[in-house]
């Protein structure tokens, strides 16, 4: 396809998109497609090294205005830190989206909903990433959560909505993080009776992106040694699983259609390869030098960030 895709990331989580996506993010971002993020939670009840951490240590927490407004400030933090992670990957500022719904209780209802969904008629998204709706049996997951409120917002897009002038949008093919949704596998077969990641994203050669923007969520304590080891680790397994050193798995929410058999340029050029090979590009491993520095992130106000009417 000669036309360029538009691809909206949204995460439960700030994040989300990047544990989940980044390479797969940067991959586009570099062949000319749009790529926007959107974040639902401000995030700053989970994985927080001030919020979730230091406050499990205390034997009391502060009082309900003091601790709210640490929130906010732990909460522009991790804005910051998404921008800057974003950048990393070629996600514009002005291409970031931030609900600032509190991550204690993320239900769907109708606010949320008509919001993504005045979103989408906006942006015109040809692609959606985000988070399976049935994810730890969709109870108490803000994950899965998120993954609810797209899927209602993509029915309630297609149709007009009172207030919004932007006419109606559909035709939106969807790949859920697969990372959490199901097991690191790939067969059917090998997945009977549960979920199965169909589409693998090689993302070798941007791996230390990667390791990058999560050396960016400071806050979230994804940093270092962390980075490193879920790169090994997560993006490993399912980097063995496509034949490389690293992917991203993801899960199709419909079968692809088209006039010939789907199969990719990596796919013929992985067949031609022998068996010592394959190891080889199974065995790569990240080179630390070629990791991008990332500073701390400062502490400053989110007013010029994008929010969503």
């Amino acid at each position: 396809m000669n036309d360029k895709n538009r691809i909206l990331v949204i995460g439960a989580h700030p994040a989300d998109i990047f544990d989940q996506s980044a390479g797969t993010m940067a991959h586009h971002t570099a062949r000319g497609d749009w790529v926007g993020c959107v974040v639902l939670t401000h995030g700053a009840r989970i994985h927080d090294r001030v919020i979730s951490d230091e406050m499990f240590h205390r034997t009391q927490v502060p009082e309900a205005d003091e601790l709210t407004q640490m929130m906010a400030e732990r909460s522009d933090v991790k804005a910051q830190e998404v921008v800057t992670a974003c950048a990393l990957v070629g996600v514009k500022e002005q291409d970031i989206y931030f609900f600032g719904e509190d991550d204690a209780v993320l239900t769907v209802n109708d606010q949320n909903v008509r919001r993504l969904a005045r979103m989408i008629r906006q942006i015109k998204p040809n692609i959606i990433i985000t988070h399976f709706p049935k994810e730890d049996g969709a109870i108490g997951s803000p994950h899965a959560t998120t993954g609810q409120i797209v899927m209602h917002a993509l029915f309630l897009a297609a149709g007009v909505d009172p207030g919004d002038r932007n006419p109606p949008h559909r035709g939106v093919h969807i790949f859920y993080f697969g990372q959490g949704a199901a097991a690191a596998r790939r067969g059917l077969w090998g997945a009977e009776g549960g979920f199965y990641n169909d589409v693998l994203v090689d993302i070798t050669d941007v791996a230390h992106i990667k390791v990058a923007c999560l050396d960016a969520l400071q806050s979230q304590g994804y940093d270092g040694a962390y980075a490193r080891k879920r790169i090994e680790v997560n993006d490993g397994a399912f980097g063995t699983l496509a034949s490389s050193a690293y992917a991203e798995g993801f899960i199709r929410n419909s079968a692809t259609v088209g006039q010939y058999l789907p199969i990719s340029d990596m796919d013929r050029a992985l067949s031609r390869l022998s068996d010592q090979e394959l190891i080889q590009r199974r065995s790569y491993r990240l080179d630390e030098t070629k990791i991008p520095f990332v500073k701390r992130v400062q502490l400053k106000p989110t007013n010029g960030l994008k929010q969503p009417s």
